[in-house]
């Protein structure tokens, strides 16, 4: 195999058109080989190996910066810079992220595993390197999907006059499931115009020709008898020089375009726009793009699907019901409520702020809206959940998915944060499941006639059975057990971790299920806390959530007593490494046996 002998990008110089091409496939097979095992984003990385071959082949990746938006596009990169053994063990303990990172390789130069972030990130670079006076080129790999974000247009908006600086656009009209918006139809108007582009190719060879300053003259006028054929290009309009539409897997093709980009001195910034196809020679792949553009190796009943049942079932009862969503369709349960109710159901693309303020202004109108979102994703909406929905109030349902440890995803997804966002608000209710059921008395209750907004999180994981009957929703704690010595104070899904290791122990100690974290049911909490010697508190998340809530409310009322004899067990603030979430919760102390060694005092 040619990929035995690649160890780093520079082995590239040396192989045929044709090797190159033999590689391509190698690394595909390569590729769905790894994600067979381990999991991992399948139909995206297919379609993006010529473009990644012919970047490493025209460019040097060991001095020039490869920027990537999210990690969907770069496993073929990983390969070809000498982690293949780590890419053997991608997304668990001691083997490679799925998404590029600085602390693993030297040629990774940005850590990226949210999207629309890459040109922003990929302009300081390059400017960076203009005020140091330093001499490389900076590639940012950029998905069609991305472009729905609002990023995106901000990093465009300042790109004018960087030179060197270039941005491979790769088009397979997808994002996870189908891209959305009007930039989706722009860009398949762009694809359409192949007329304009064959008699500005014609017009570039006589350019060529010419002297420079003359050739930059003929060819503004050139640009403009262009737009007038095509319409305007908005690329053009911010200044960069587009390049387009071309073949992604035309390698030679891809080869050509970018070692020309490379050699001109470049005064301003270049998009190259590449058109592929996601799951490219994998047919499985291909026929299917959205459930294959990733592979999850758990076949398990997801808190996720219980909502998507769920919220179909109220929806069919109730058309004031509407469920939003970031590019998340299918990550969110909702494929099944977007083709049964397709007016009520919108996907904004990768846009989470005008996702959450969007809602907002559907609930000022007396609707009900649903913002389904996995946890990571939240934050990047802070300030509209605060200044949208807290201020004036409005009943915004906040479903918030994959919160707490994030499991093989690692770092870049971490879901360990919404809790000590949102406790910051008083008027934002954040309940945690510990059920099926629960998540279902819940999703119900948020369905009715509420005045203010909700949360509720749950985490990336199988949904477990109900400990008791709960189908009857209150704002308060639950009693599991009833025991002496130990009051656990359980939030969400740990509830089943914590019956099993006092299963273990054969102990009795008393179970609290701190179902409703805001606003906290301390008459309950008092009730057990003033006649039990020891207390643990246990959530998925950063100190900041219910803990924080029960130590402020401990302090404030001097119930010093209470503190001293309280261990709050929560996630560390170090980001967690990619591994099972298994694995995760017992290096946070939350695993059934780390809580029954805390049960035990040790």
């Amino acid at each position: 195999m040619i990929l035995d002998d690649i160890t780093a990008p520079s082995a590239l110089q040396g192989l045929t058109l044709k090797e190159l091409r033999t590689l391509c496939s190698e690394l595909r097979a390569e590729i769905i080989d790894i994600t067979a095992k381990n999991g991992g984003h399948l139909g995206s990385n297919l379609g993006a190996v010529e473009i990644i071959v012919a970047a490493h082949y025209a460019f040097n990746c060991g001095v020039d910066k490869f920027v990537f938006d999210v990690g969907h596009q770069a496993y073929a990169h990983k390969l070809l810079t000498g982690r293949r053994e780590l890419m053997k063990k991608l997304r668990n303990a001691g083997g490679a992220s799925g998404f590029p990172d600085p602390s693993e390789s030297q040629y990774d130069h940005f850590i990226s595993g949210h999207a629309s972030t890459s040109l922003s990130a990929a302009l300081g670079i390059a400017r960076a390197r203009d005020l140091s006076n330093s001499q490389f080129s900076v590639v940012s790999f950029l998905g069609d999907g991305s472009l729905s974000g609002g990023m995106i247009y901000e990093a465009i908006n300042n790109a004018e006059g960087v030179g060197n600086f270039v941005v491979i656009l790769n088009d397979n009209e997808m994002s996870i499931s189908e891209s959305v918006g009007a930039m989706r139809r722009y860009l398949s108007k762009l694809l359409s115009s192949r007329g304009s582009l064959m008699f500005r190719k014609r017009i570039s060879r006589l350019l060529s020709m010419l002297p420079s300053k003359m050739s930059r003259t003929i060819e503004r006028v050139v640009k403009n008898a262009v737009s007038i054929m095509s319409g305007h290009n908005i690329f053009e309009e911010f200044g960069f020089q587009y390049i387009g539409p071309i073949d992604g897997h035309d390698l030679a093709g891809l080869i050509n375009v970018l070692q020309n980009v490379r050699d001109v001195a470049n005064y301003k910034p270049v998009i190259i726009h590449t058109t592929t196809k996601k799951g490219y020679g994998y047919a499985p792949a291909e026929n299917d793009p959205t459930n294959l553009h990733g592979i999850e190796s758990d076949g398990f009943l997801k808190y996720c699907d219980i909502f998507g049942s769920k919220i179909v079932e109220l929806a069919a009862r109730d058309e004031r019901i509407v469920c939003i969503t970031a590019a998340m369709k299918n990550g969110c349960g909702l494929a099944n409520f977007a083709s049964m109710f397709k007016p009520r159901f919108f996907d904004v693309g990768i846009a989470e702020e005008h996702a959450i303020t969007f809602a907002a202004g559907l609930a000022s109108q007396g609707f009900k809206p649903f913002v389904c979102i996995y946890s990571t994703f939240l934050q990047r909406g802070f300030d509209q959940i605060y200044h949208d929905v807290v201020l004036p109030n409005l009943p915004v349902r906040f479903i918030i998915d994959k919160a707490g440890l994030p499991g093989k995803d690692g770092k870049t997804h971490s879901g360990l944060y919404d809790l000590a966002l949102l406790q910051n608000f008083e008027n934002i209710a954040i309940m945690a499941p510990s059920s099926a059921i629960d998540l279902e008395s819940m999703v119900e209750f948020a369905a009715g006639d509420i005045t203010s907004p909700i949360a509720i999180r749950f985490p990336k994981a199988e949904a477990a059975a109900p400990s008791c009957d709960c189908r009857t929703f209150n704002l308060k704690c639950r009693a599991v057990t009833e025991g002496s010595g130990t009051l656990v104070v359980s939030s969400g899904d740990l509830l089943s971790n914590v019956l099993n290791a006092a299963r273990l122990l054969q102990e009795s100690p008393t179970i609290l299920d701190a179902r409703i974290i805001s606003p906290f049911d301390f008459v309950t909490f008092y009730k057990y806390a003033d006649t039990h010697n020891r207390i643990l508190v246990l959530e998925e998340g950063v100190f900041g959530g219910l803990s924080n809530v029960i130590l402020n409310e401990l302090t404030s009322t001097k119930r010093f007593d209470i503190i001293a004899k309280t261990n709050f067990v929560n996630a560390g603030k170090t980001p967690p490494s990619h591994a099972s979430r298994d694995e995760q919760l017992r290096s946070n102390k939350m695993s059934v046996d780390e809580i029954a060694n805390l049960l035990r005092n040790e």
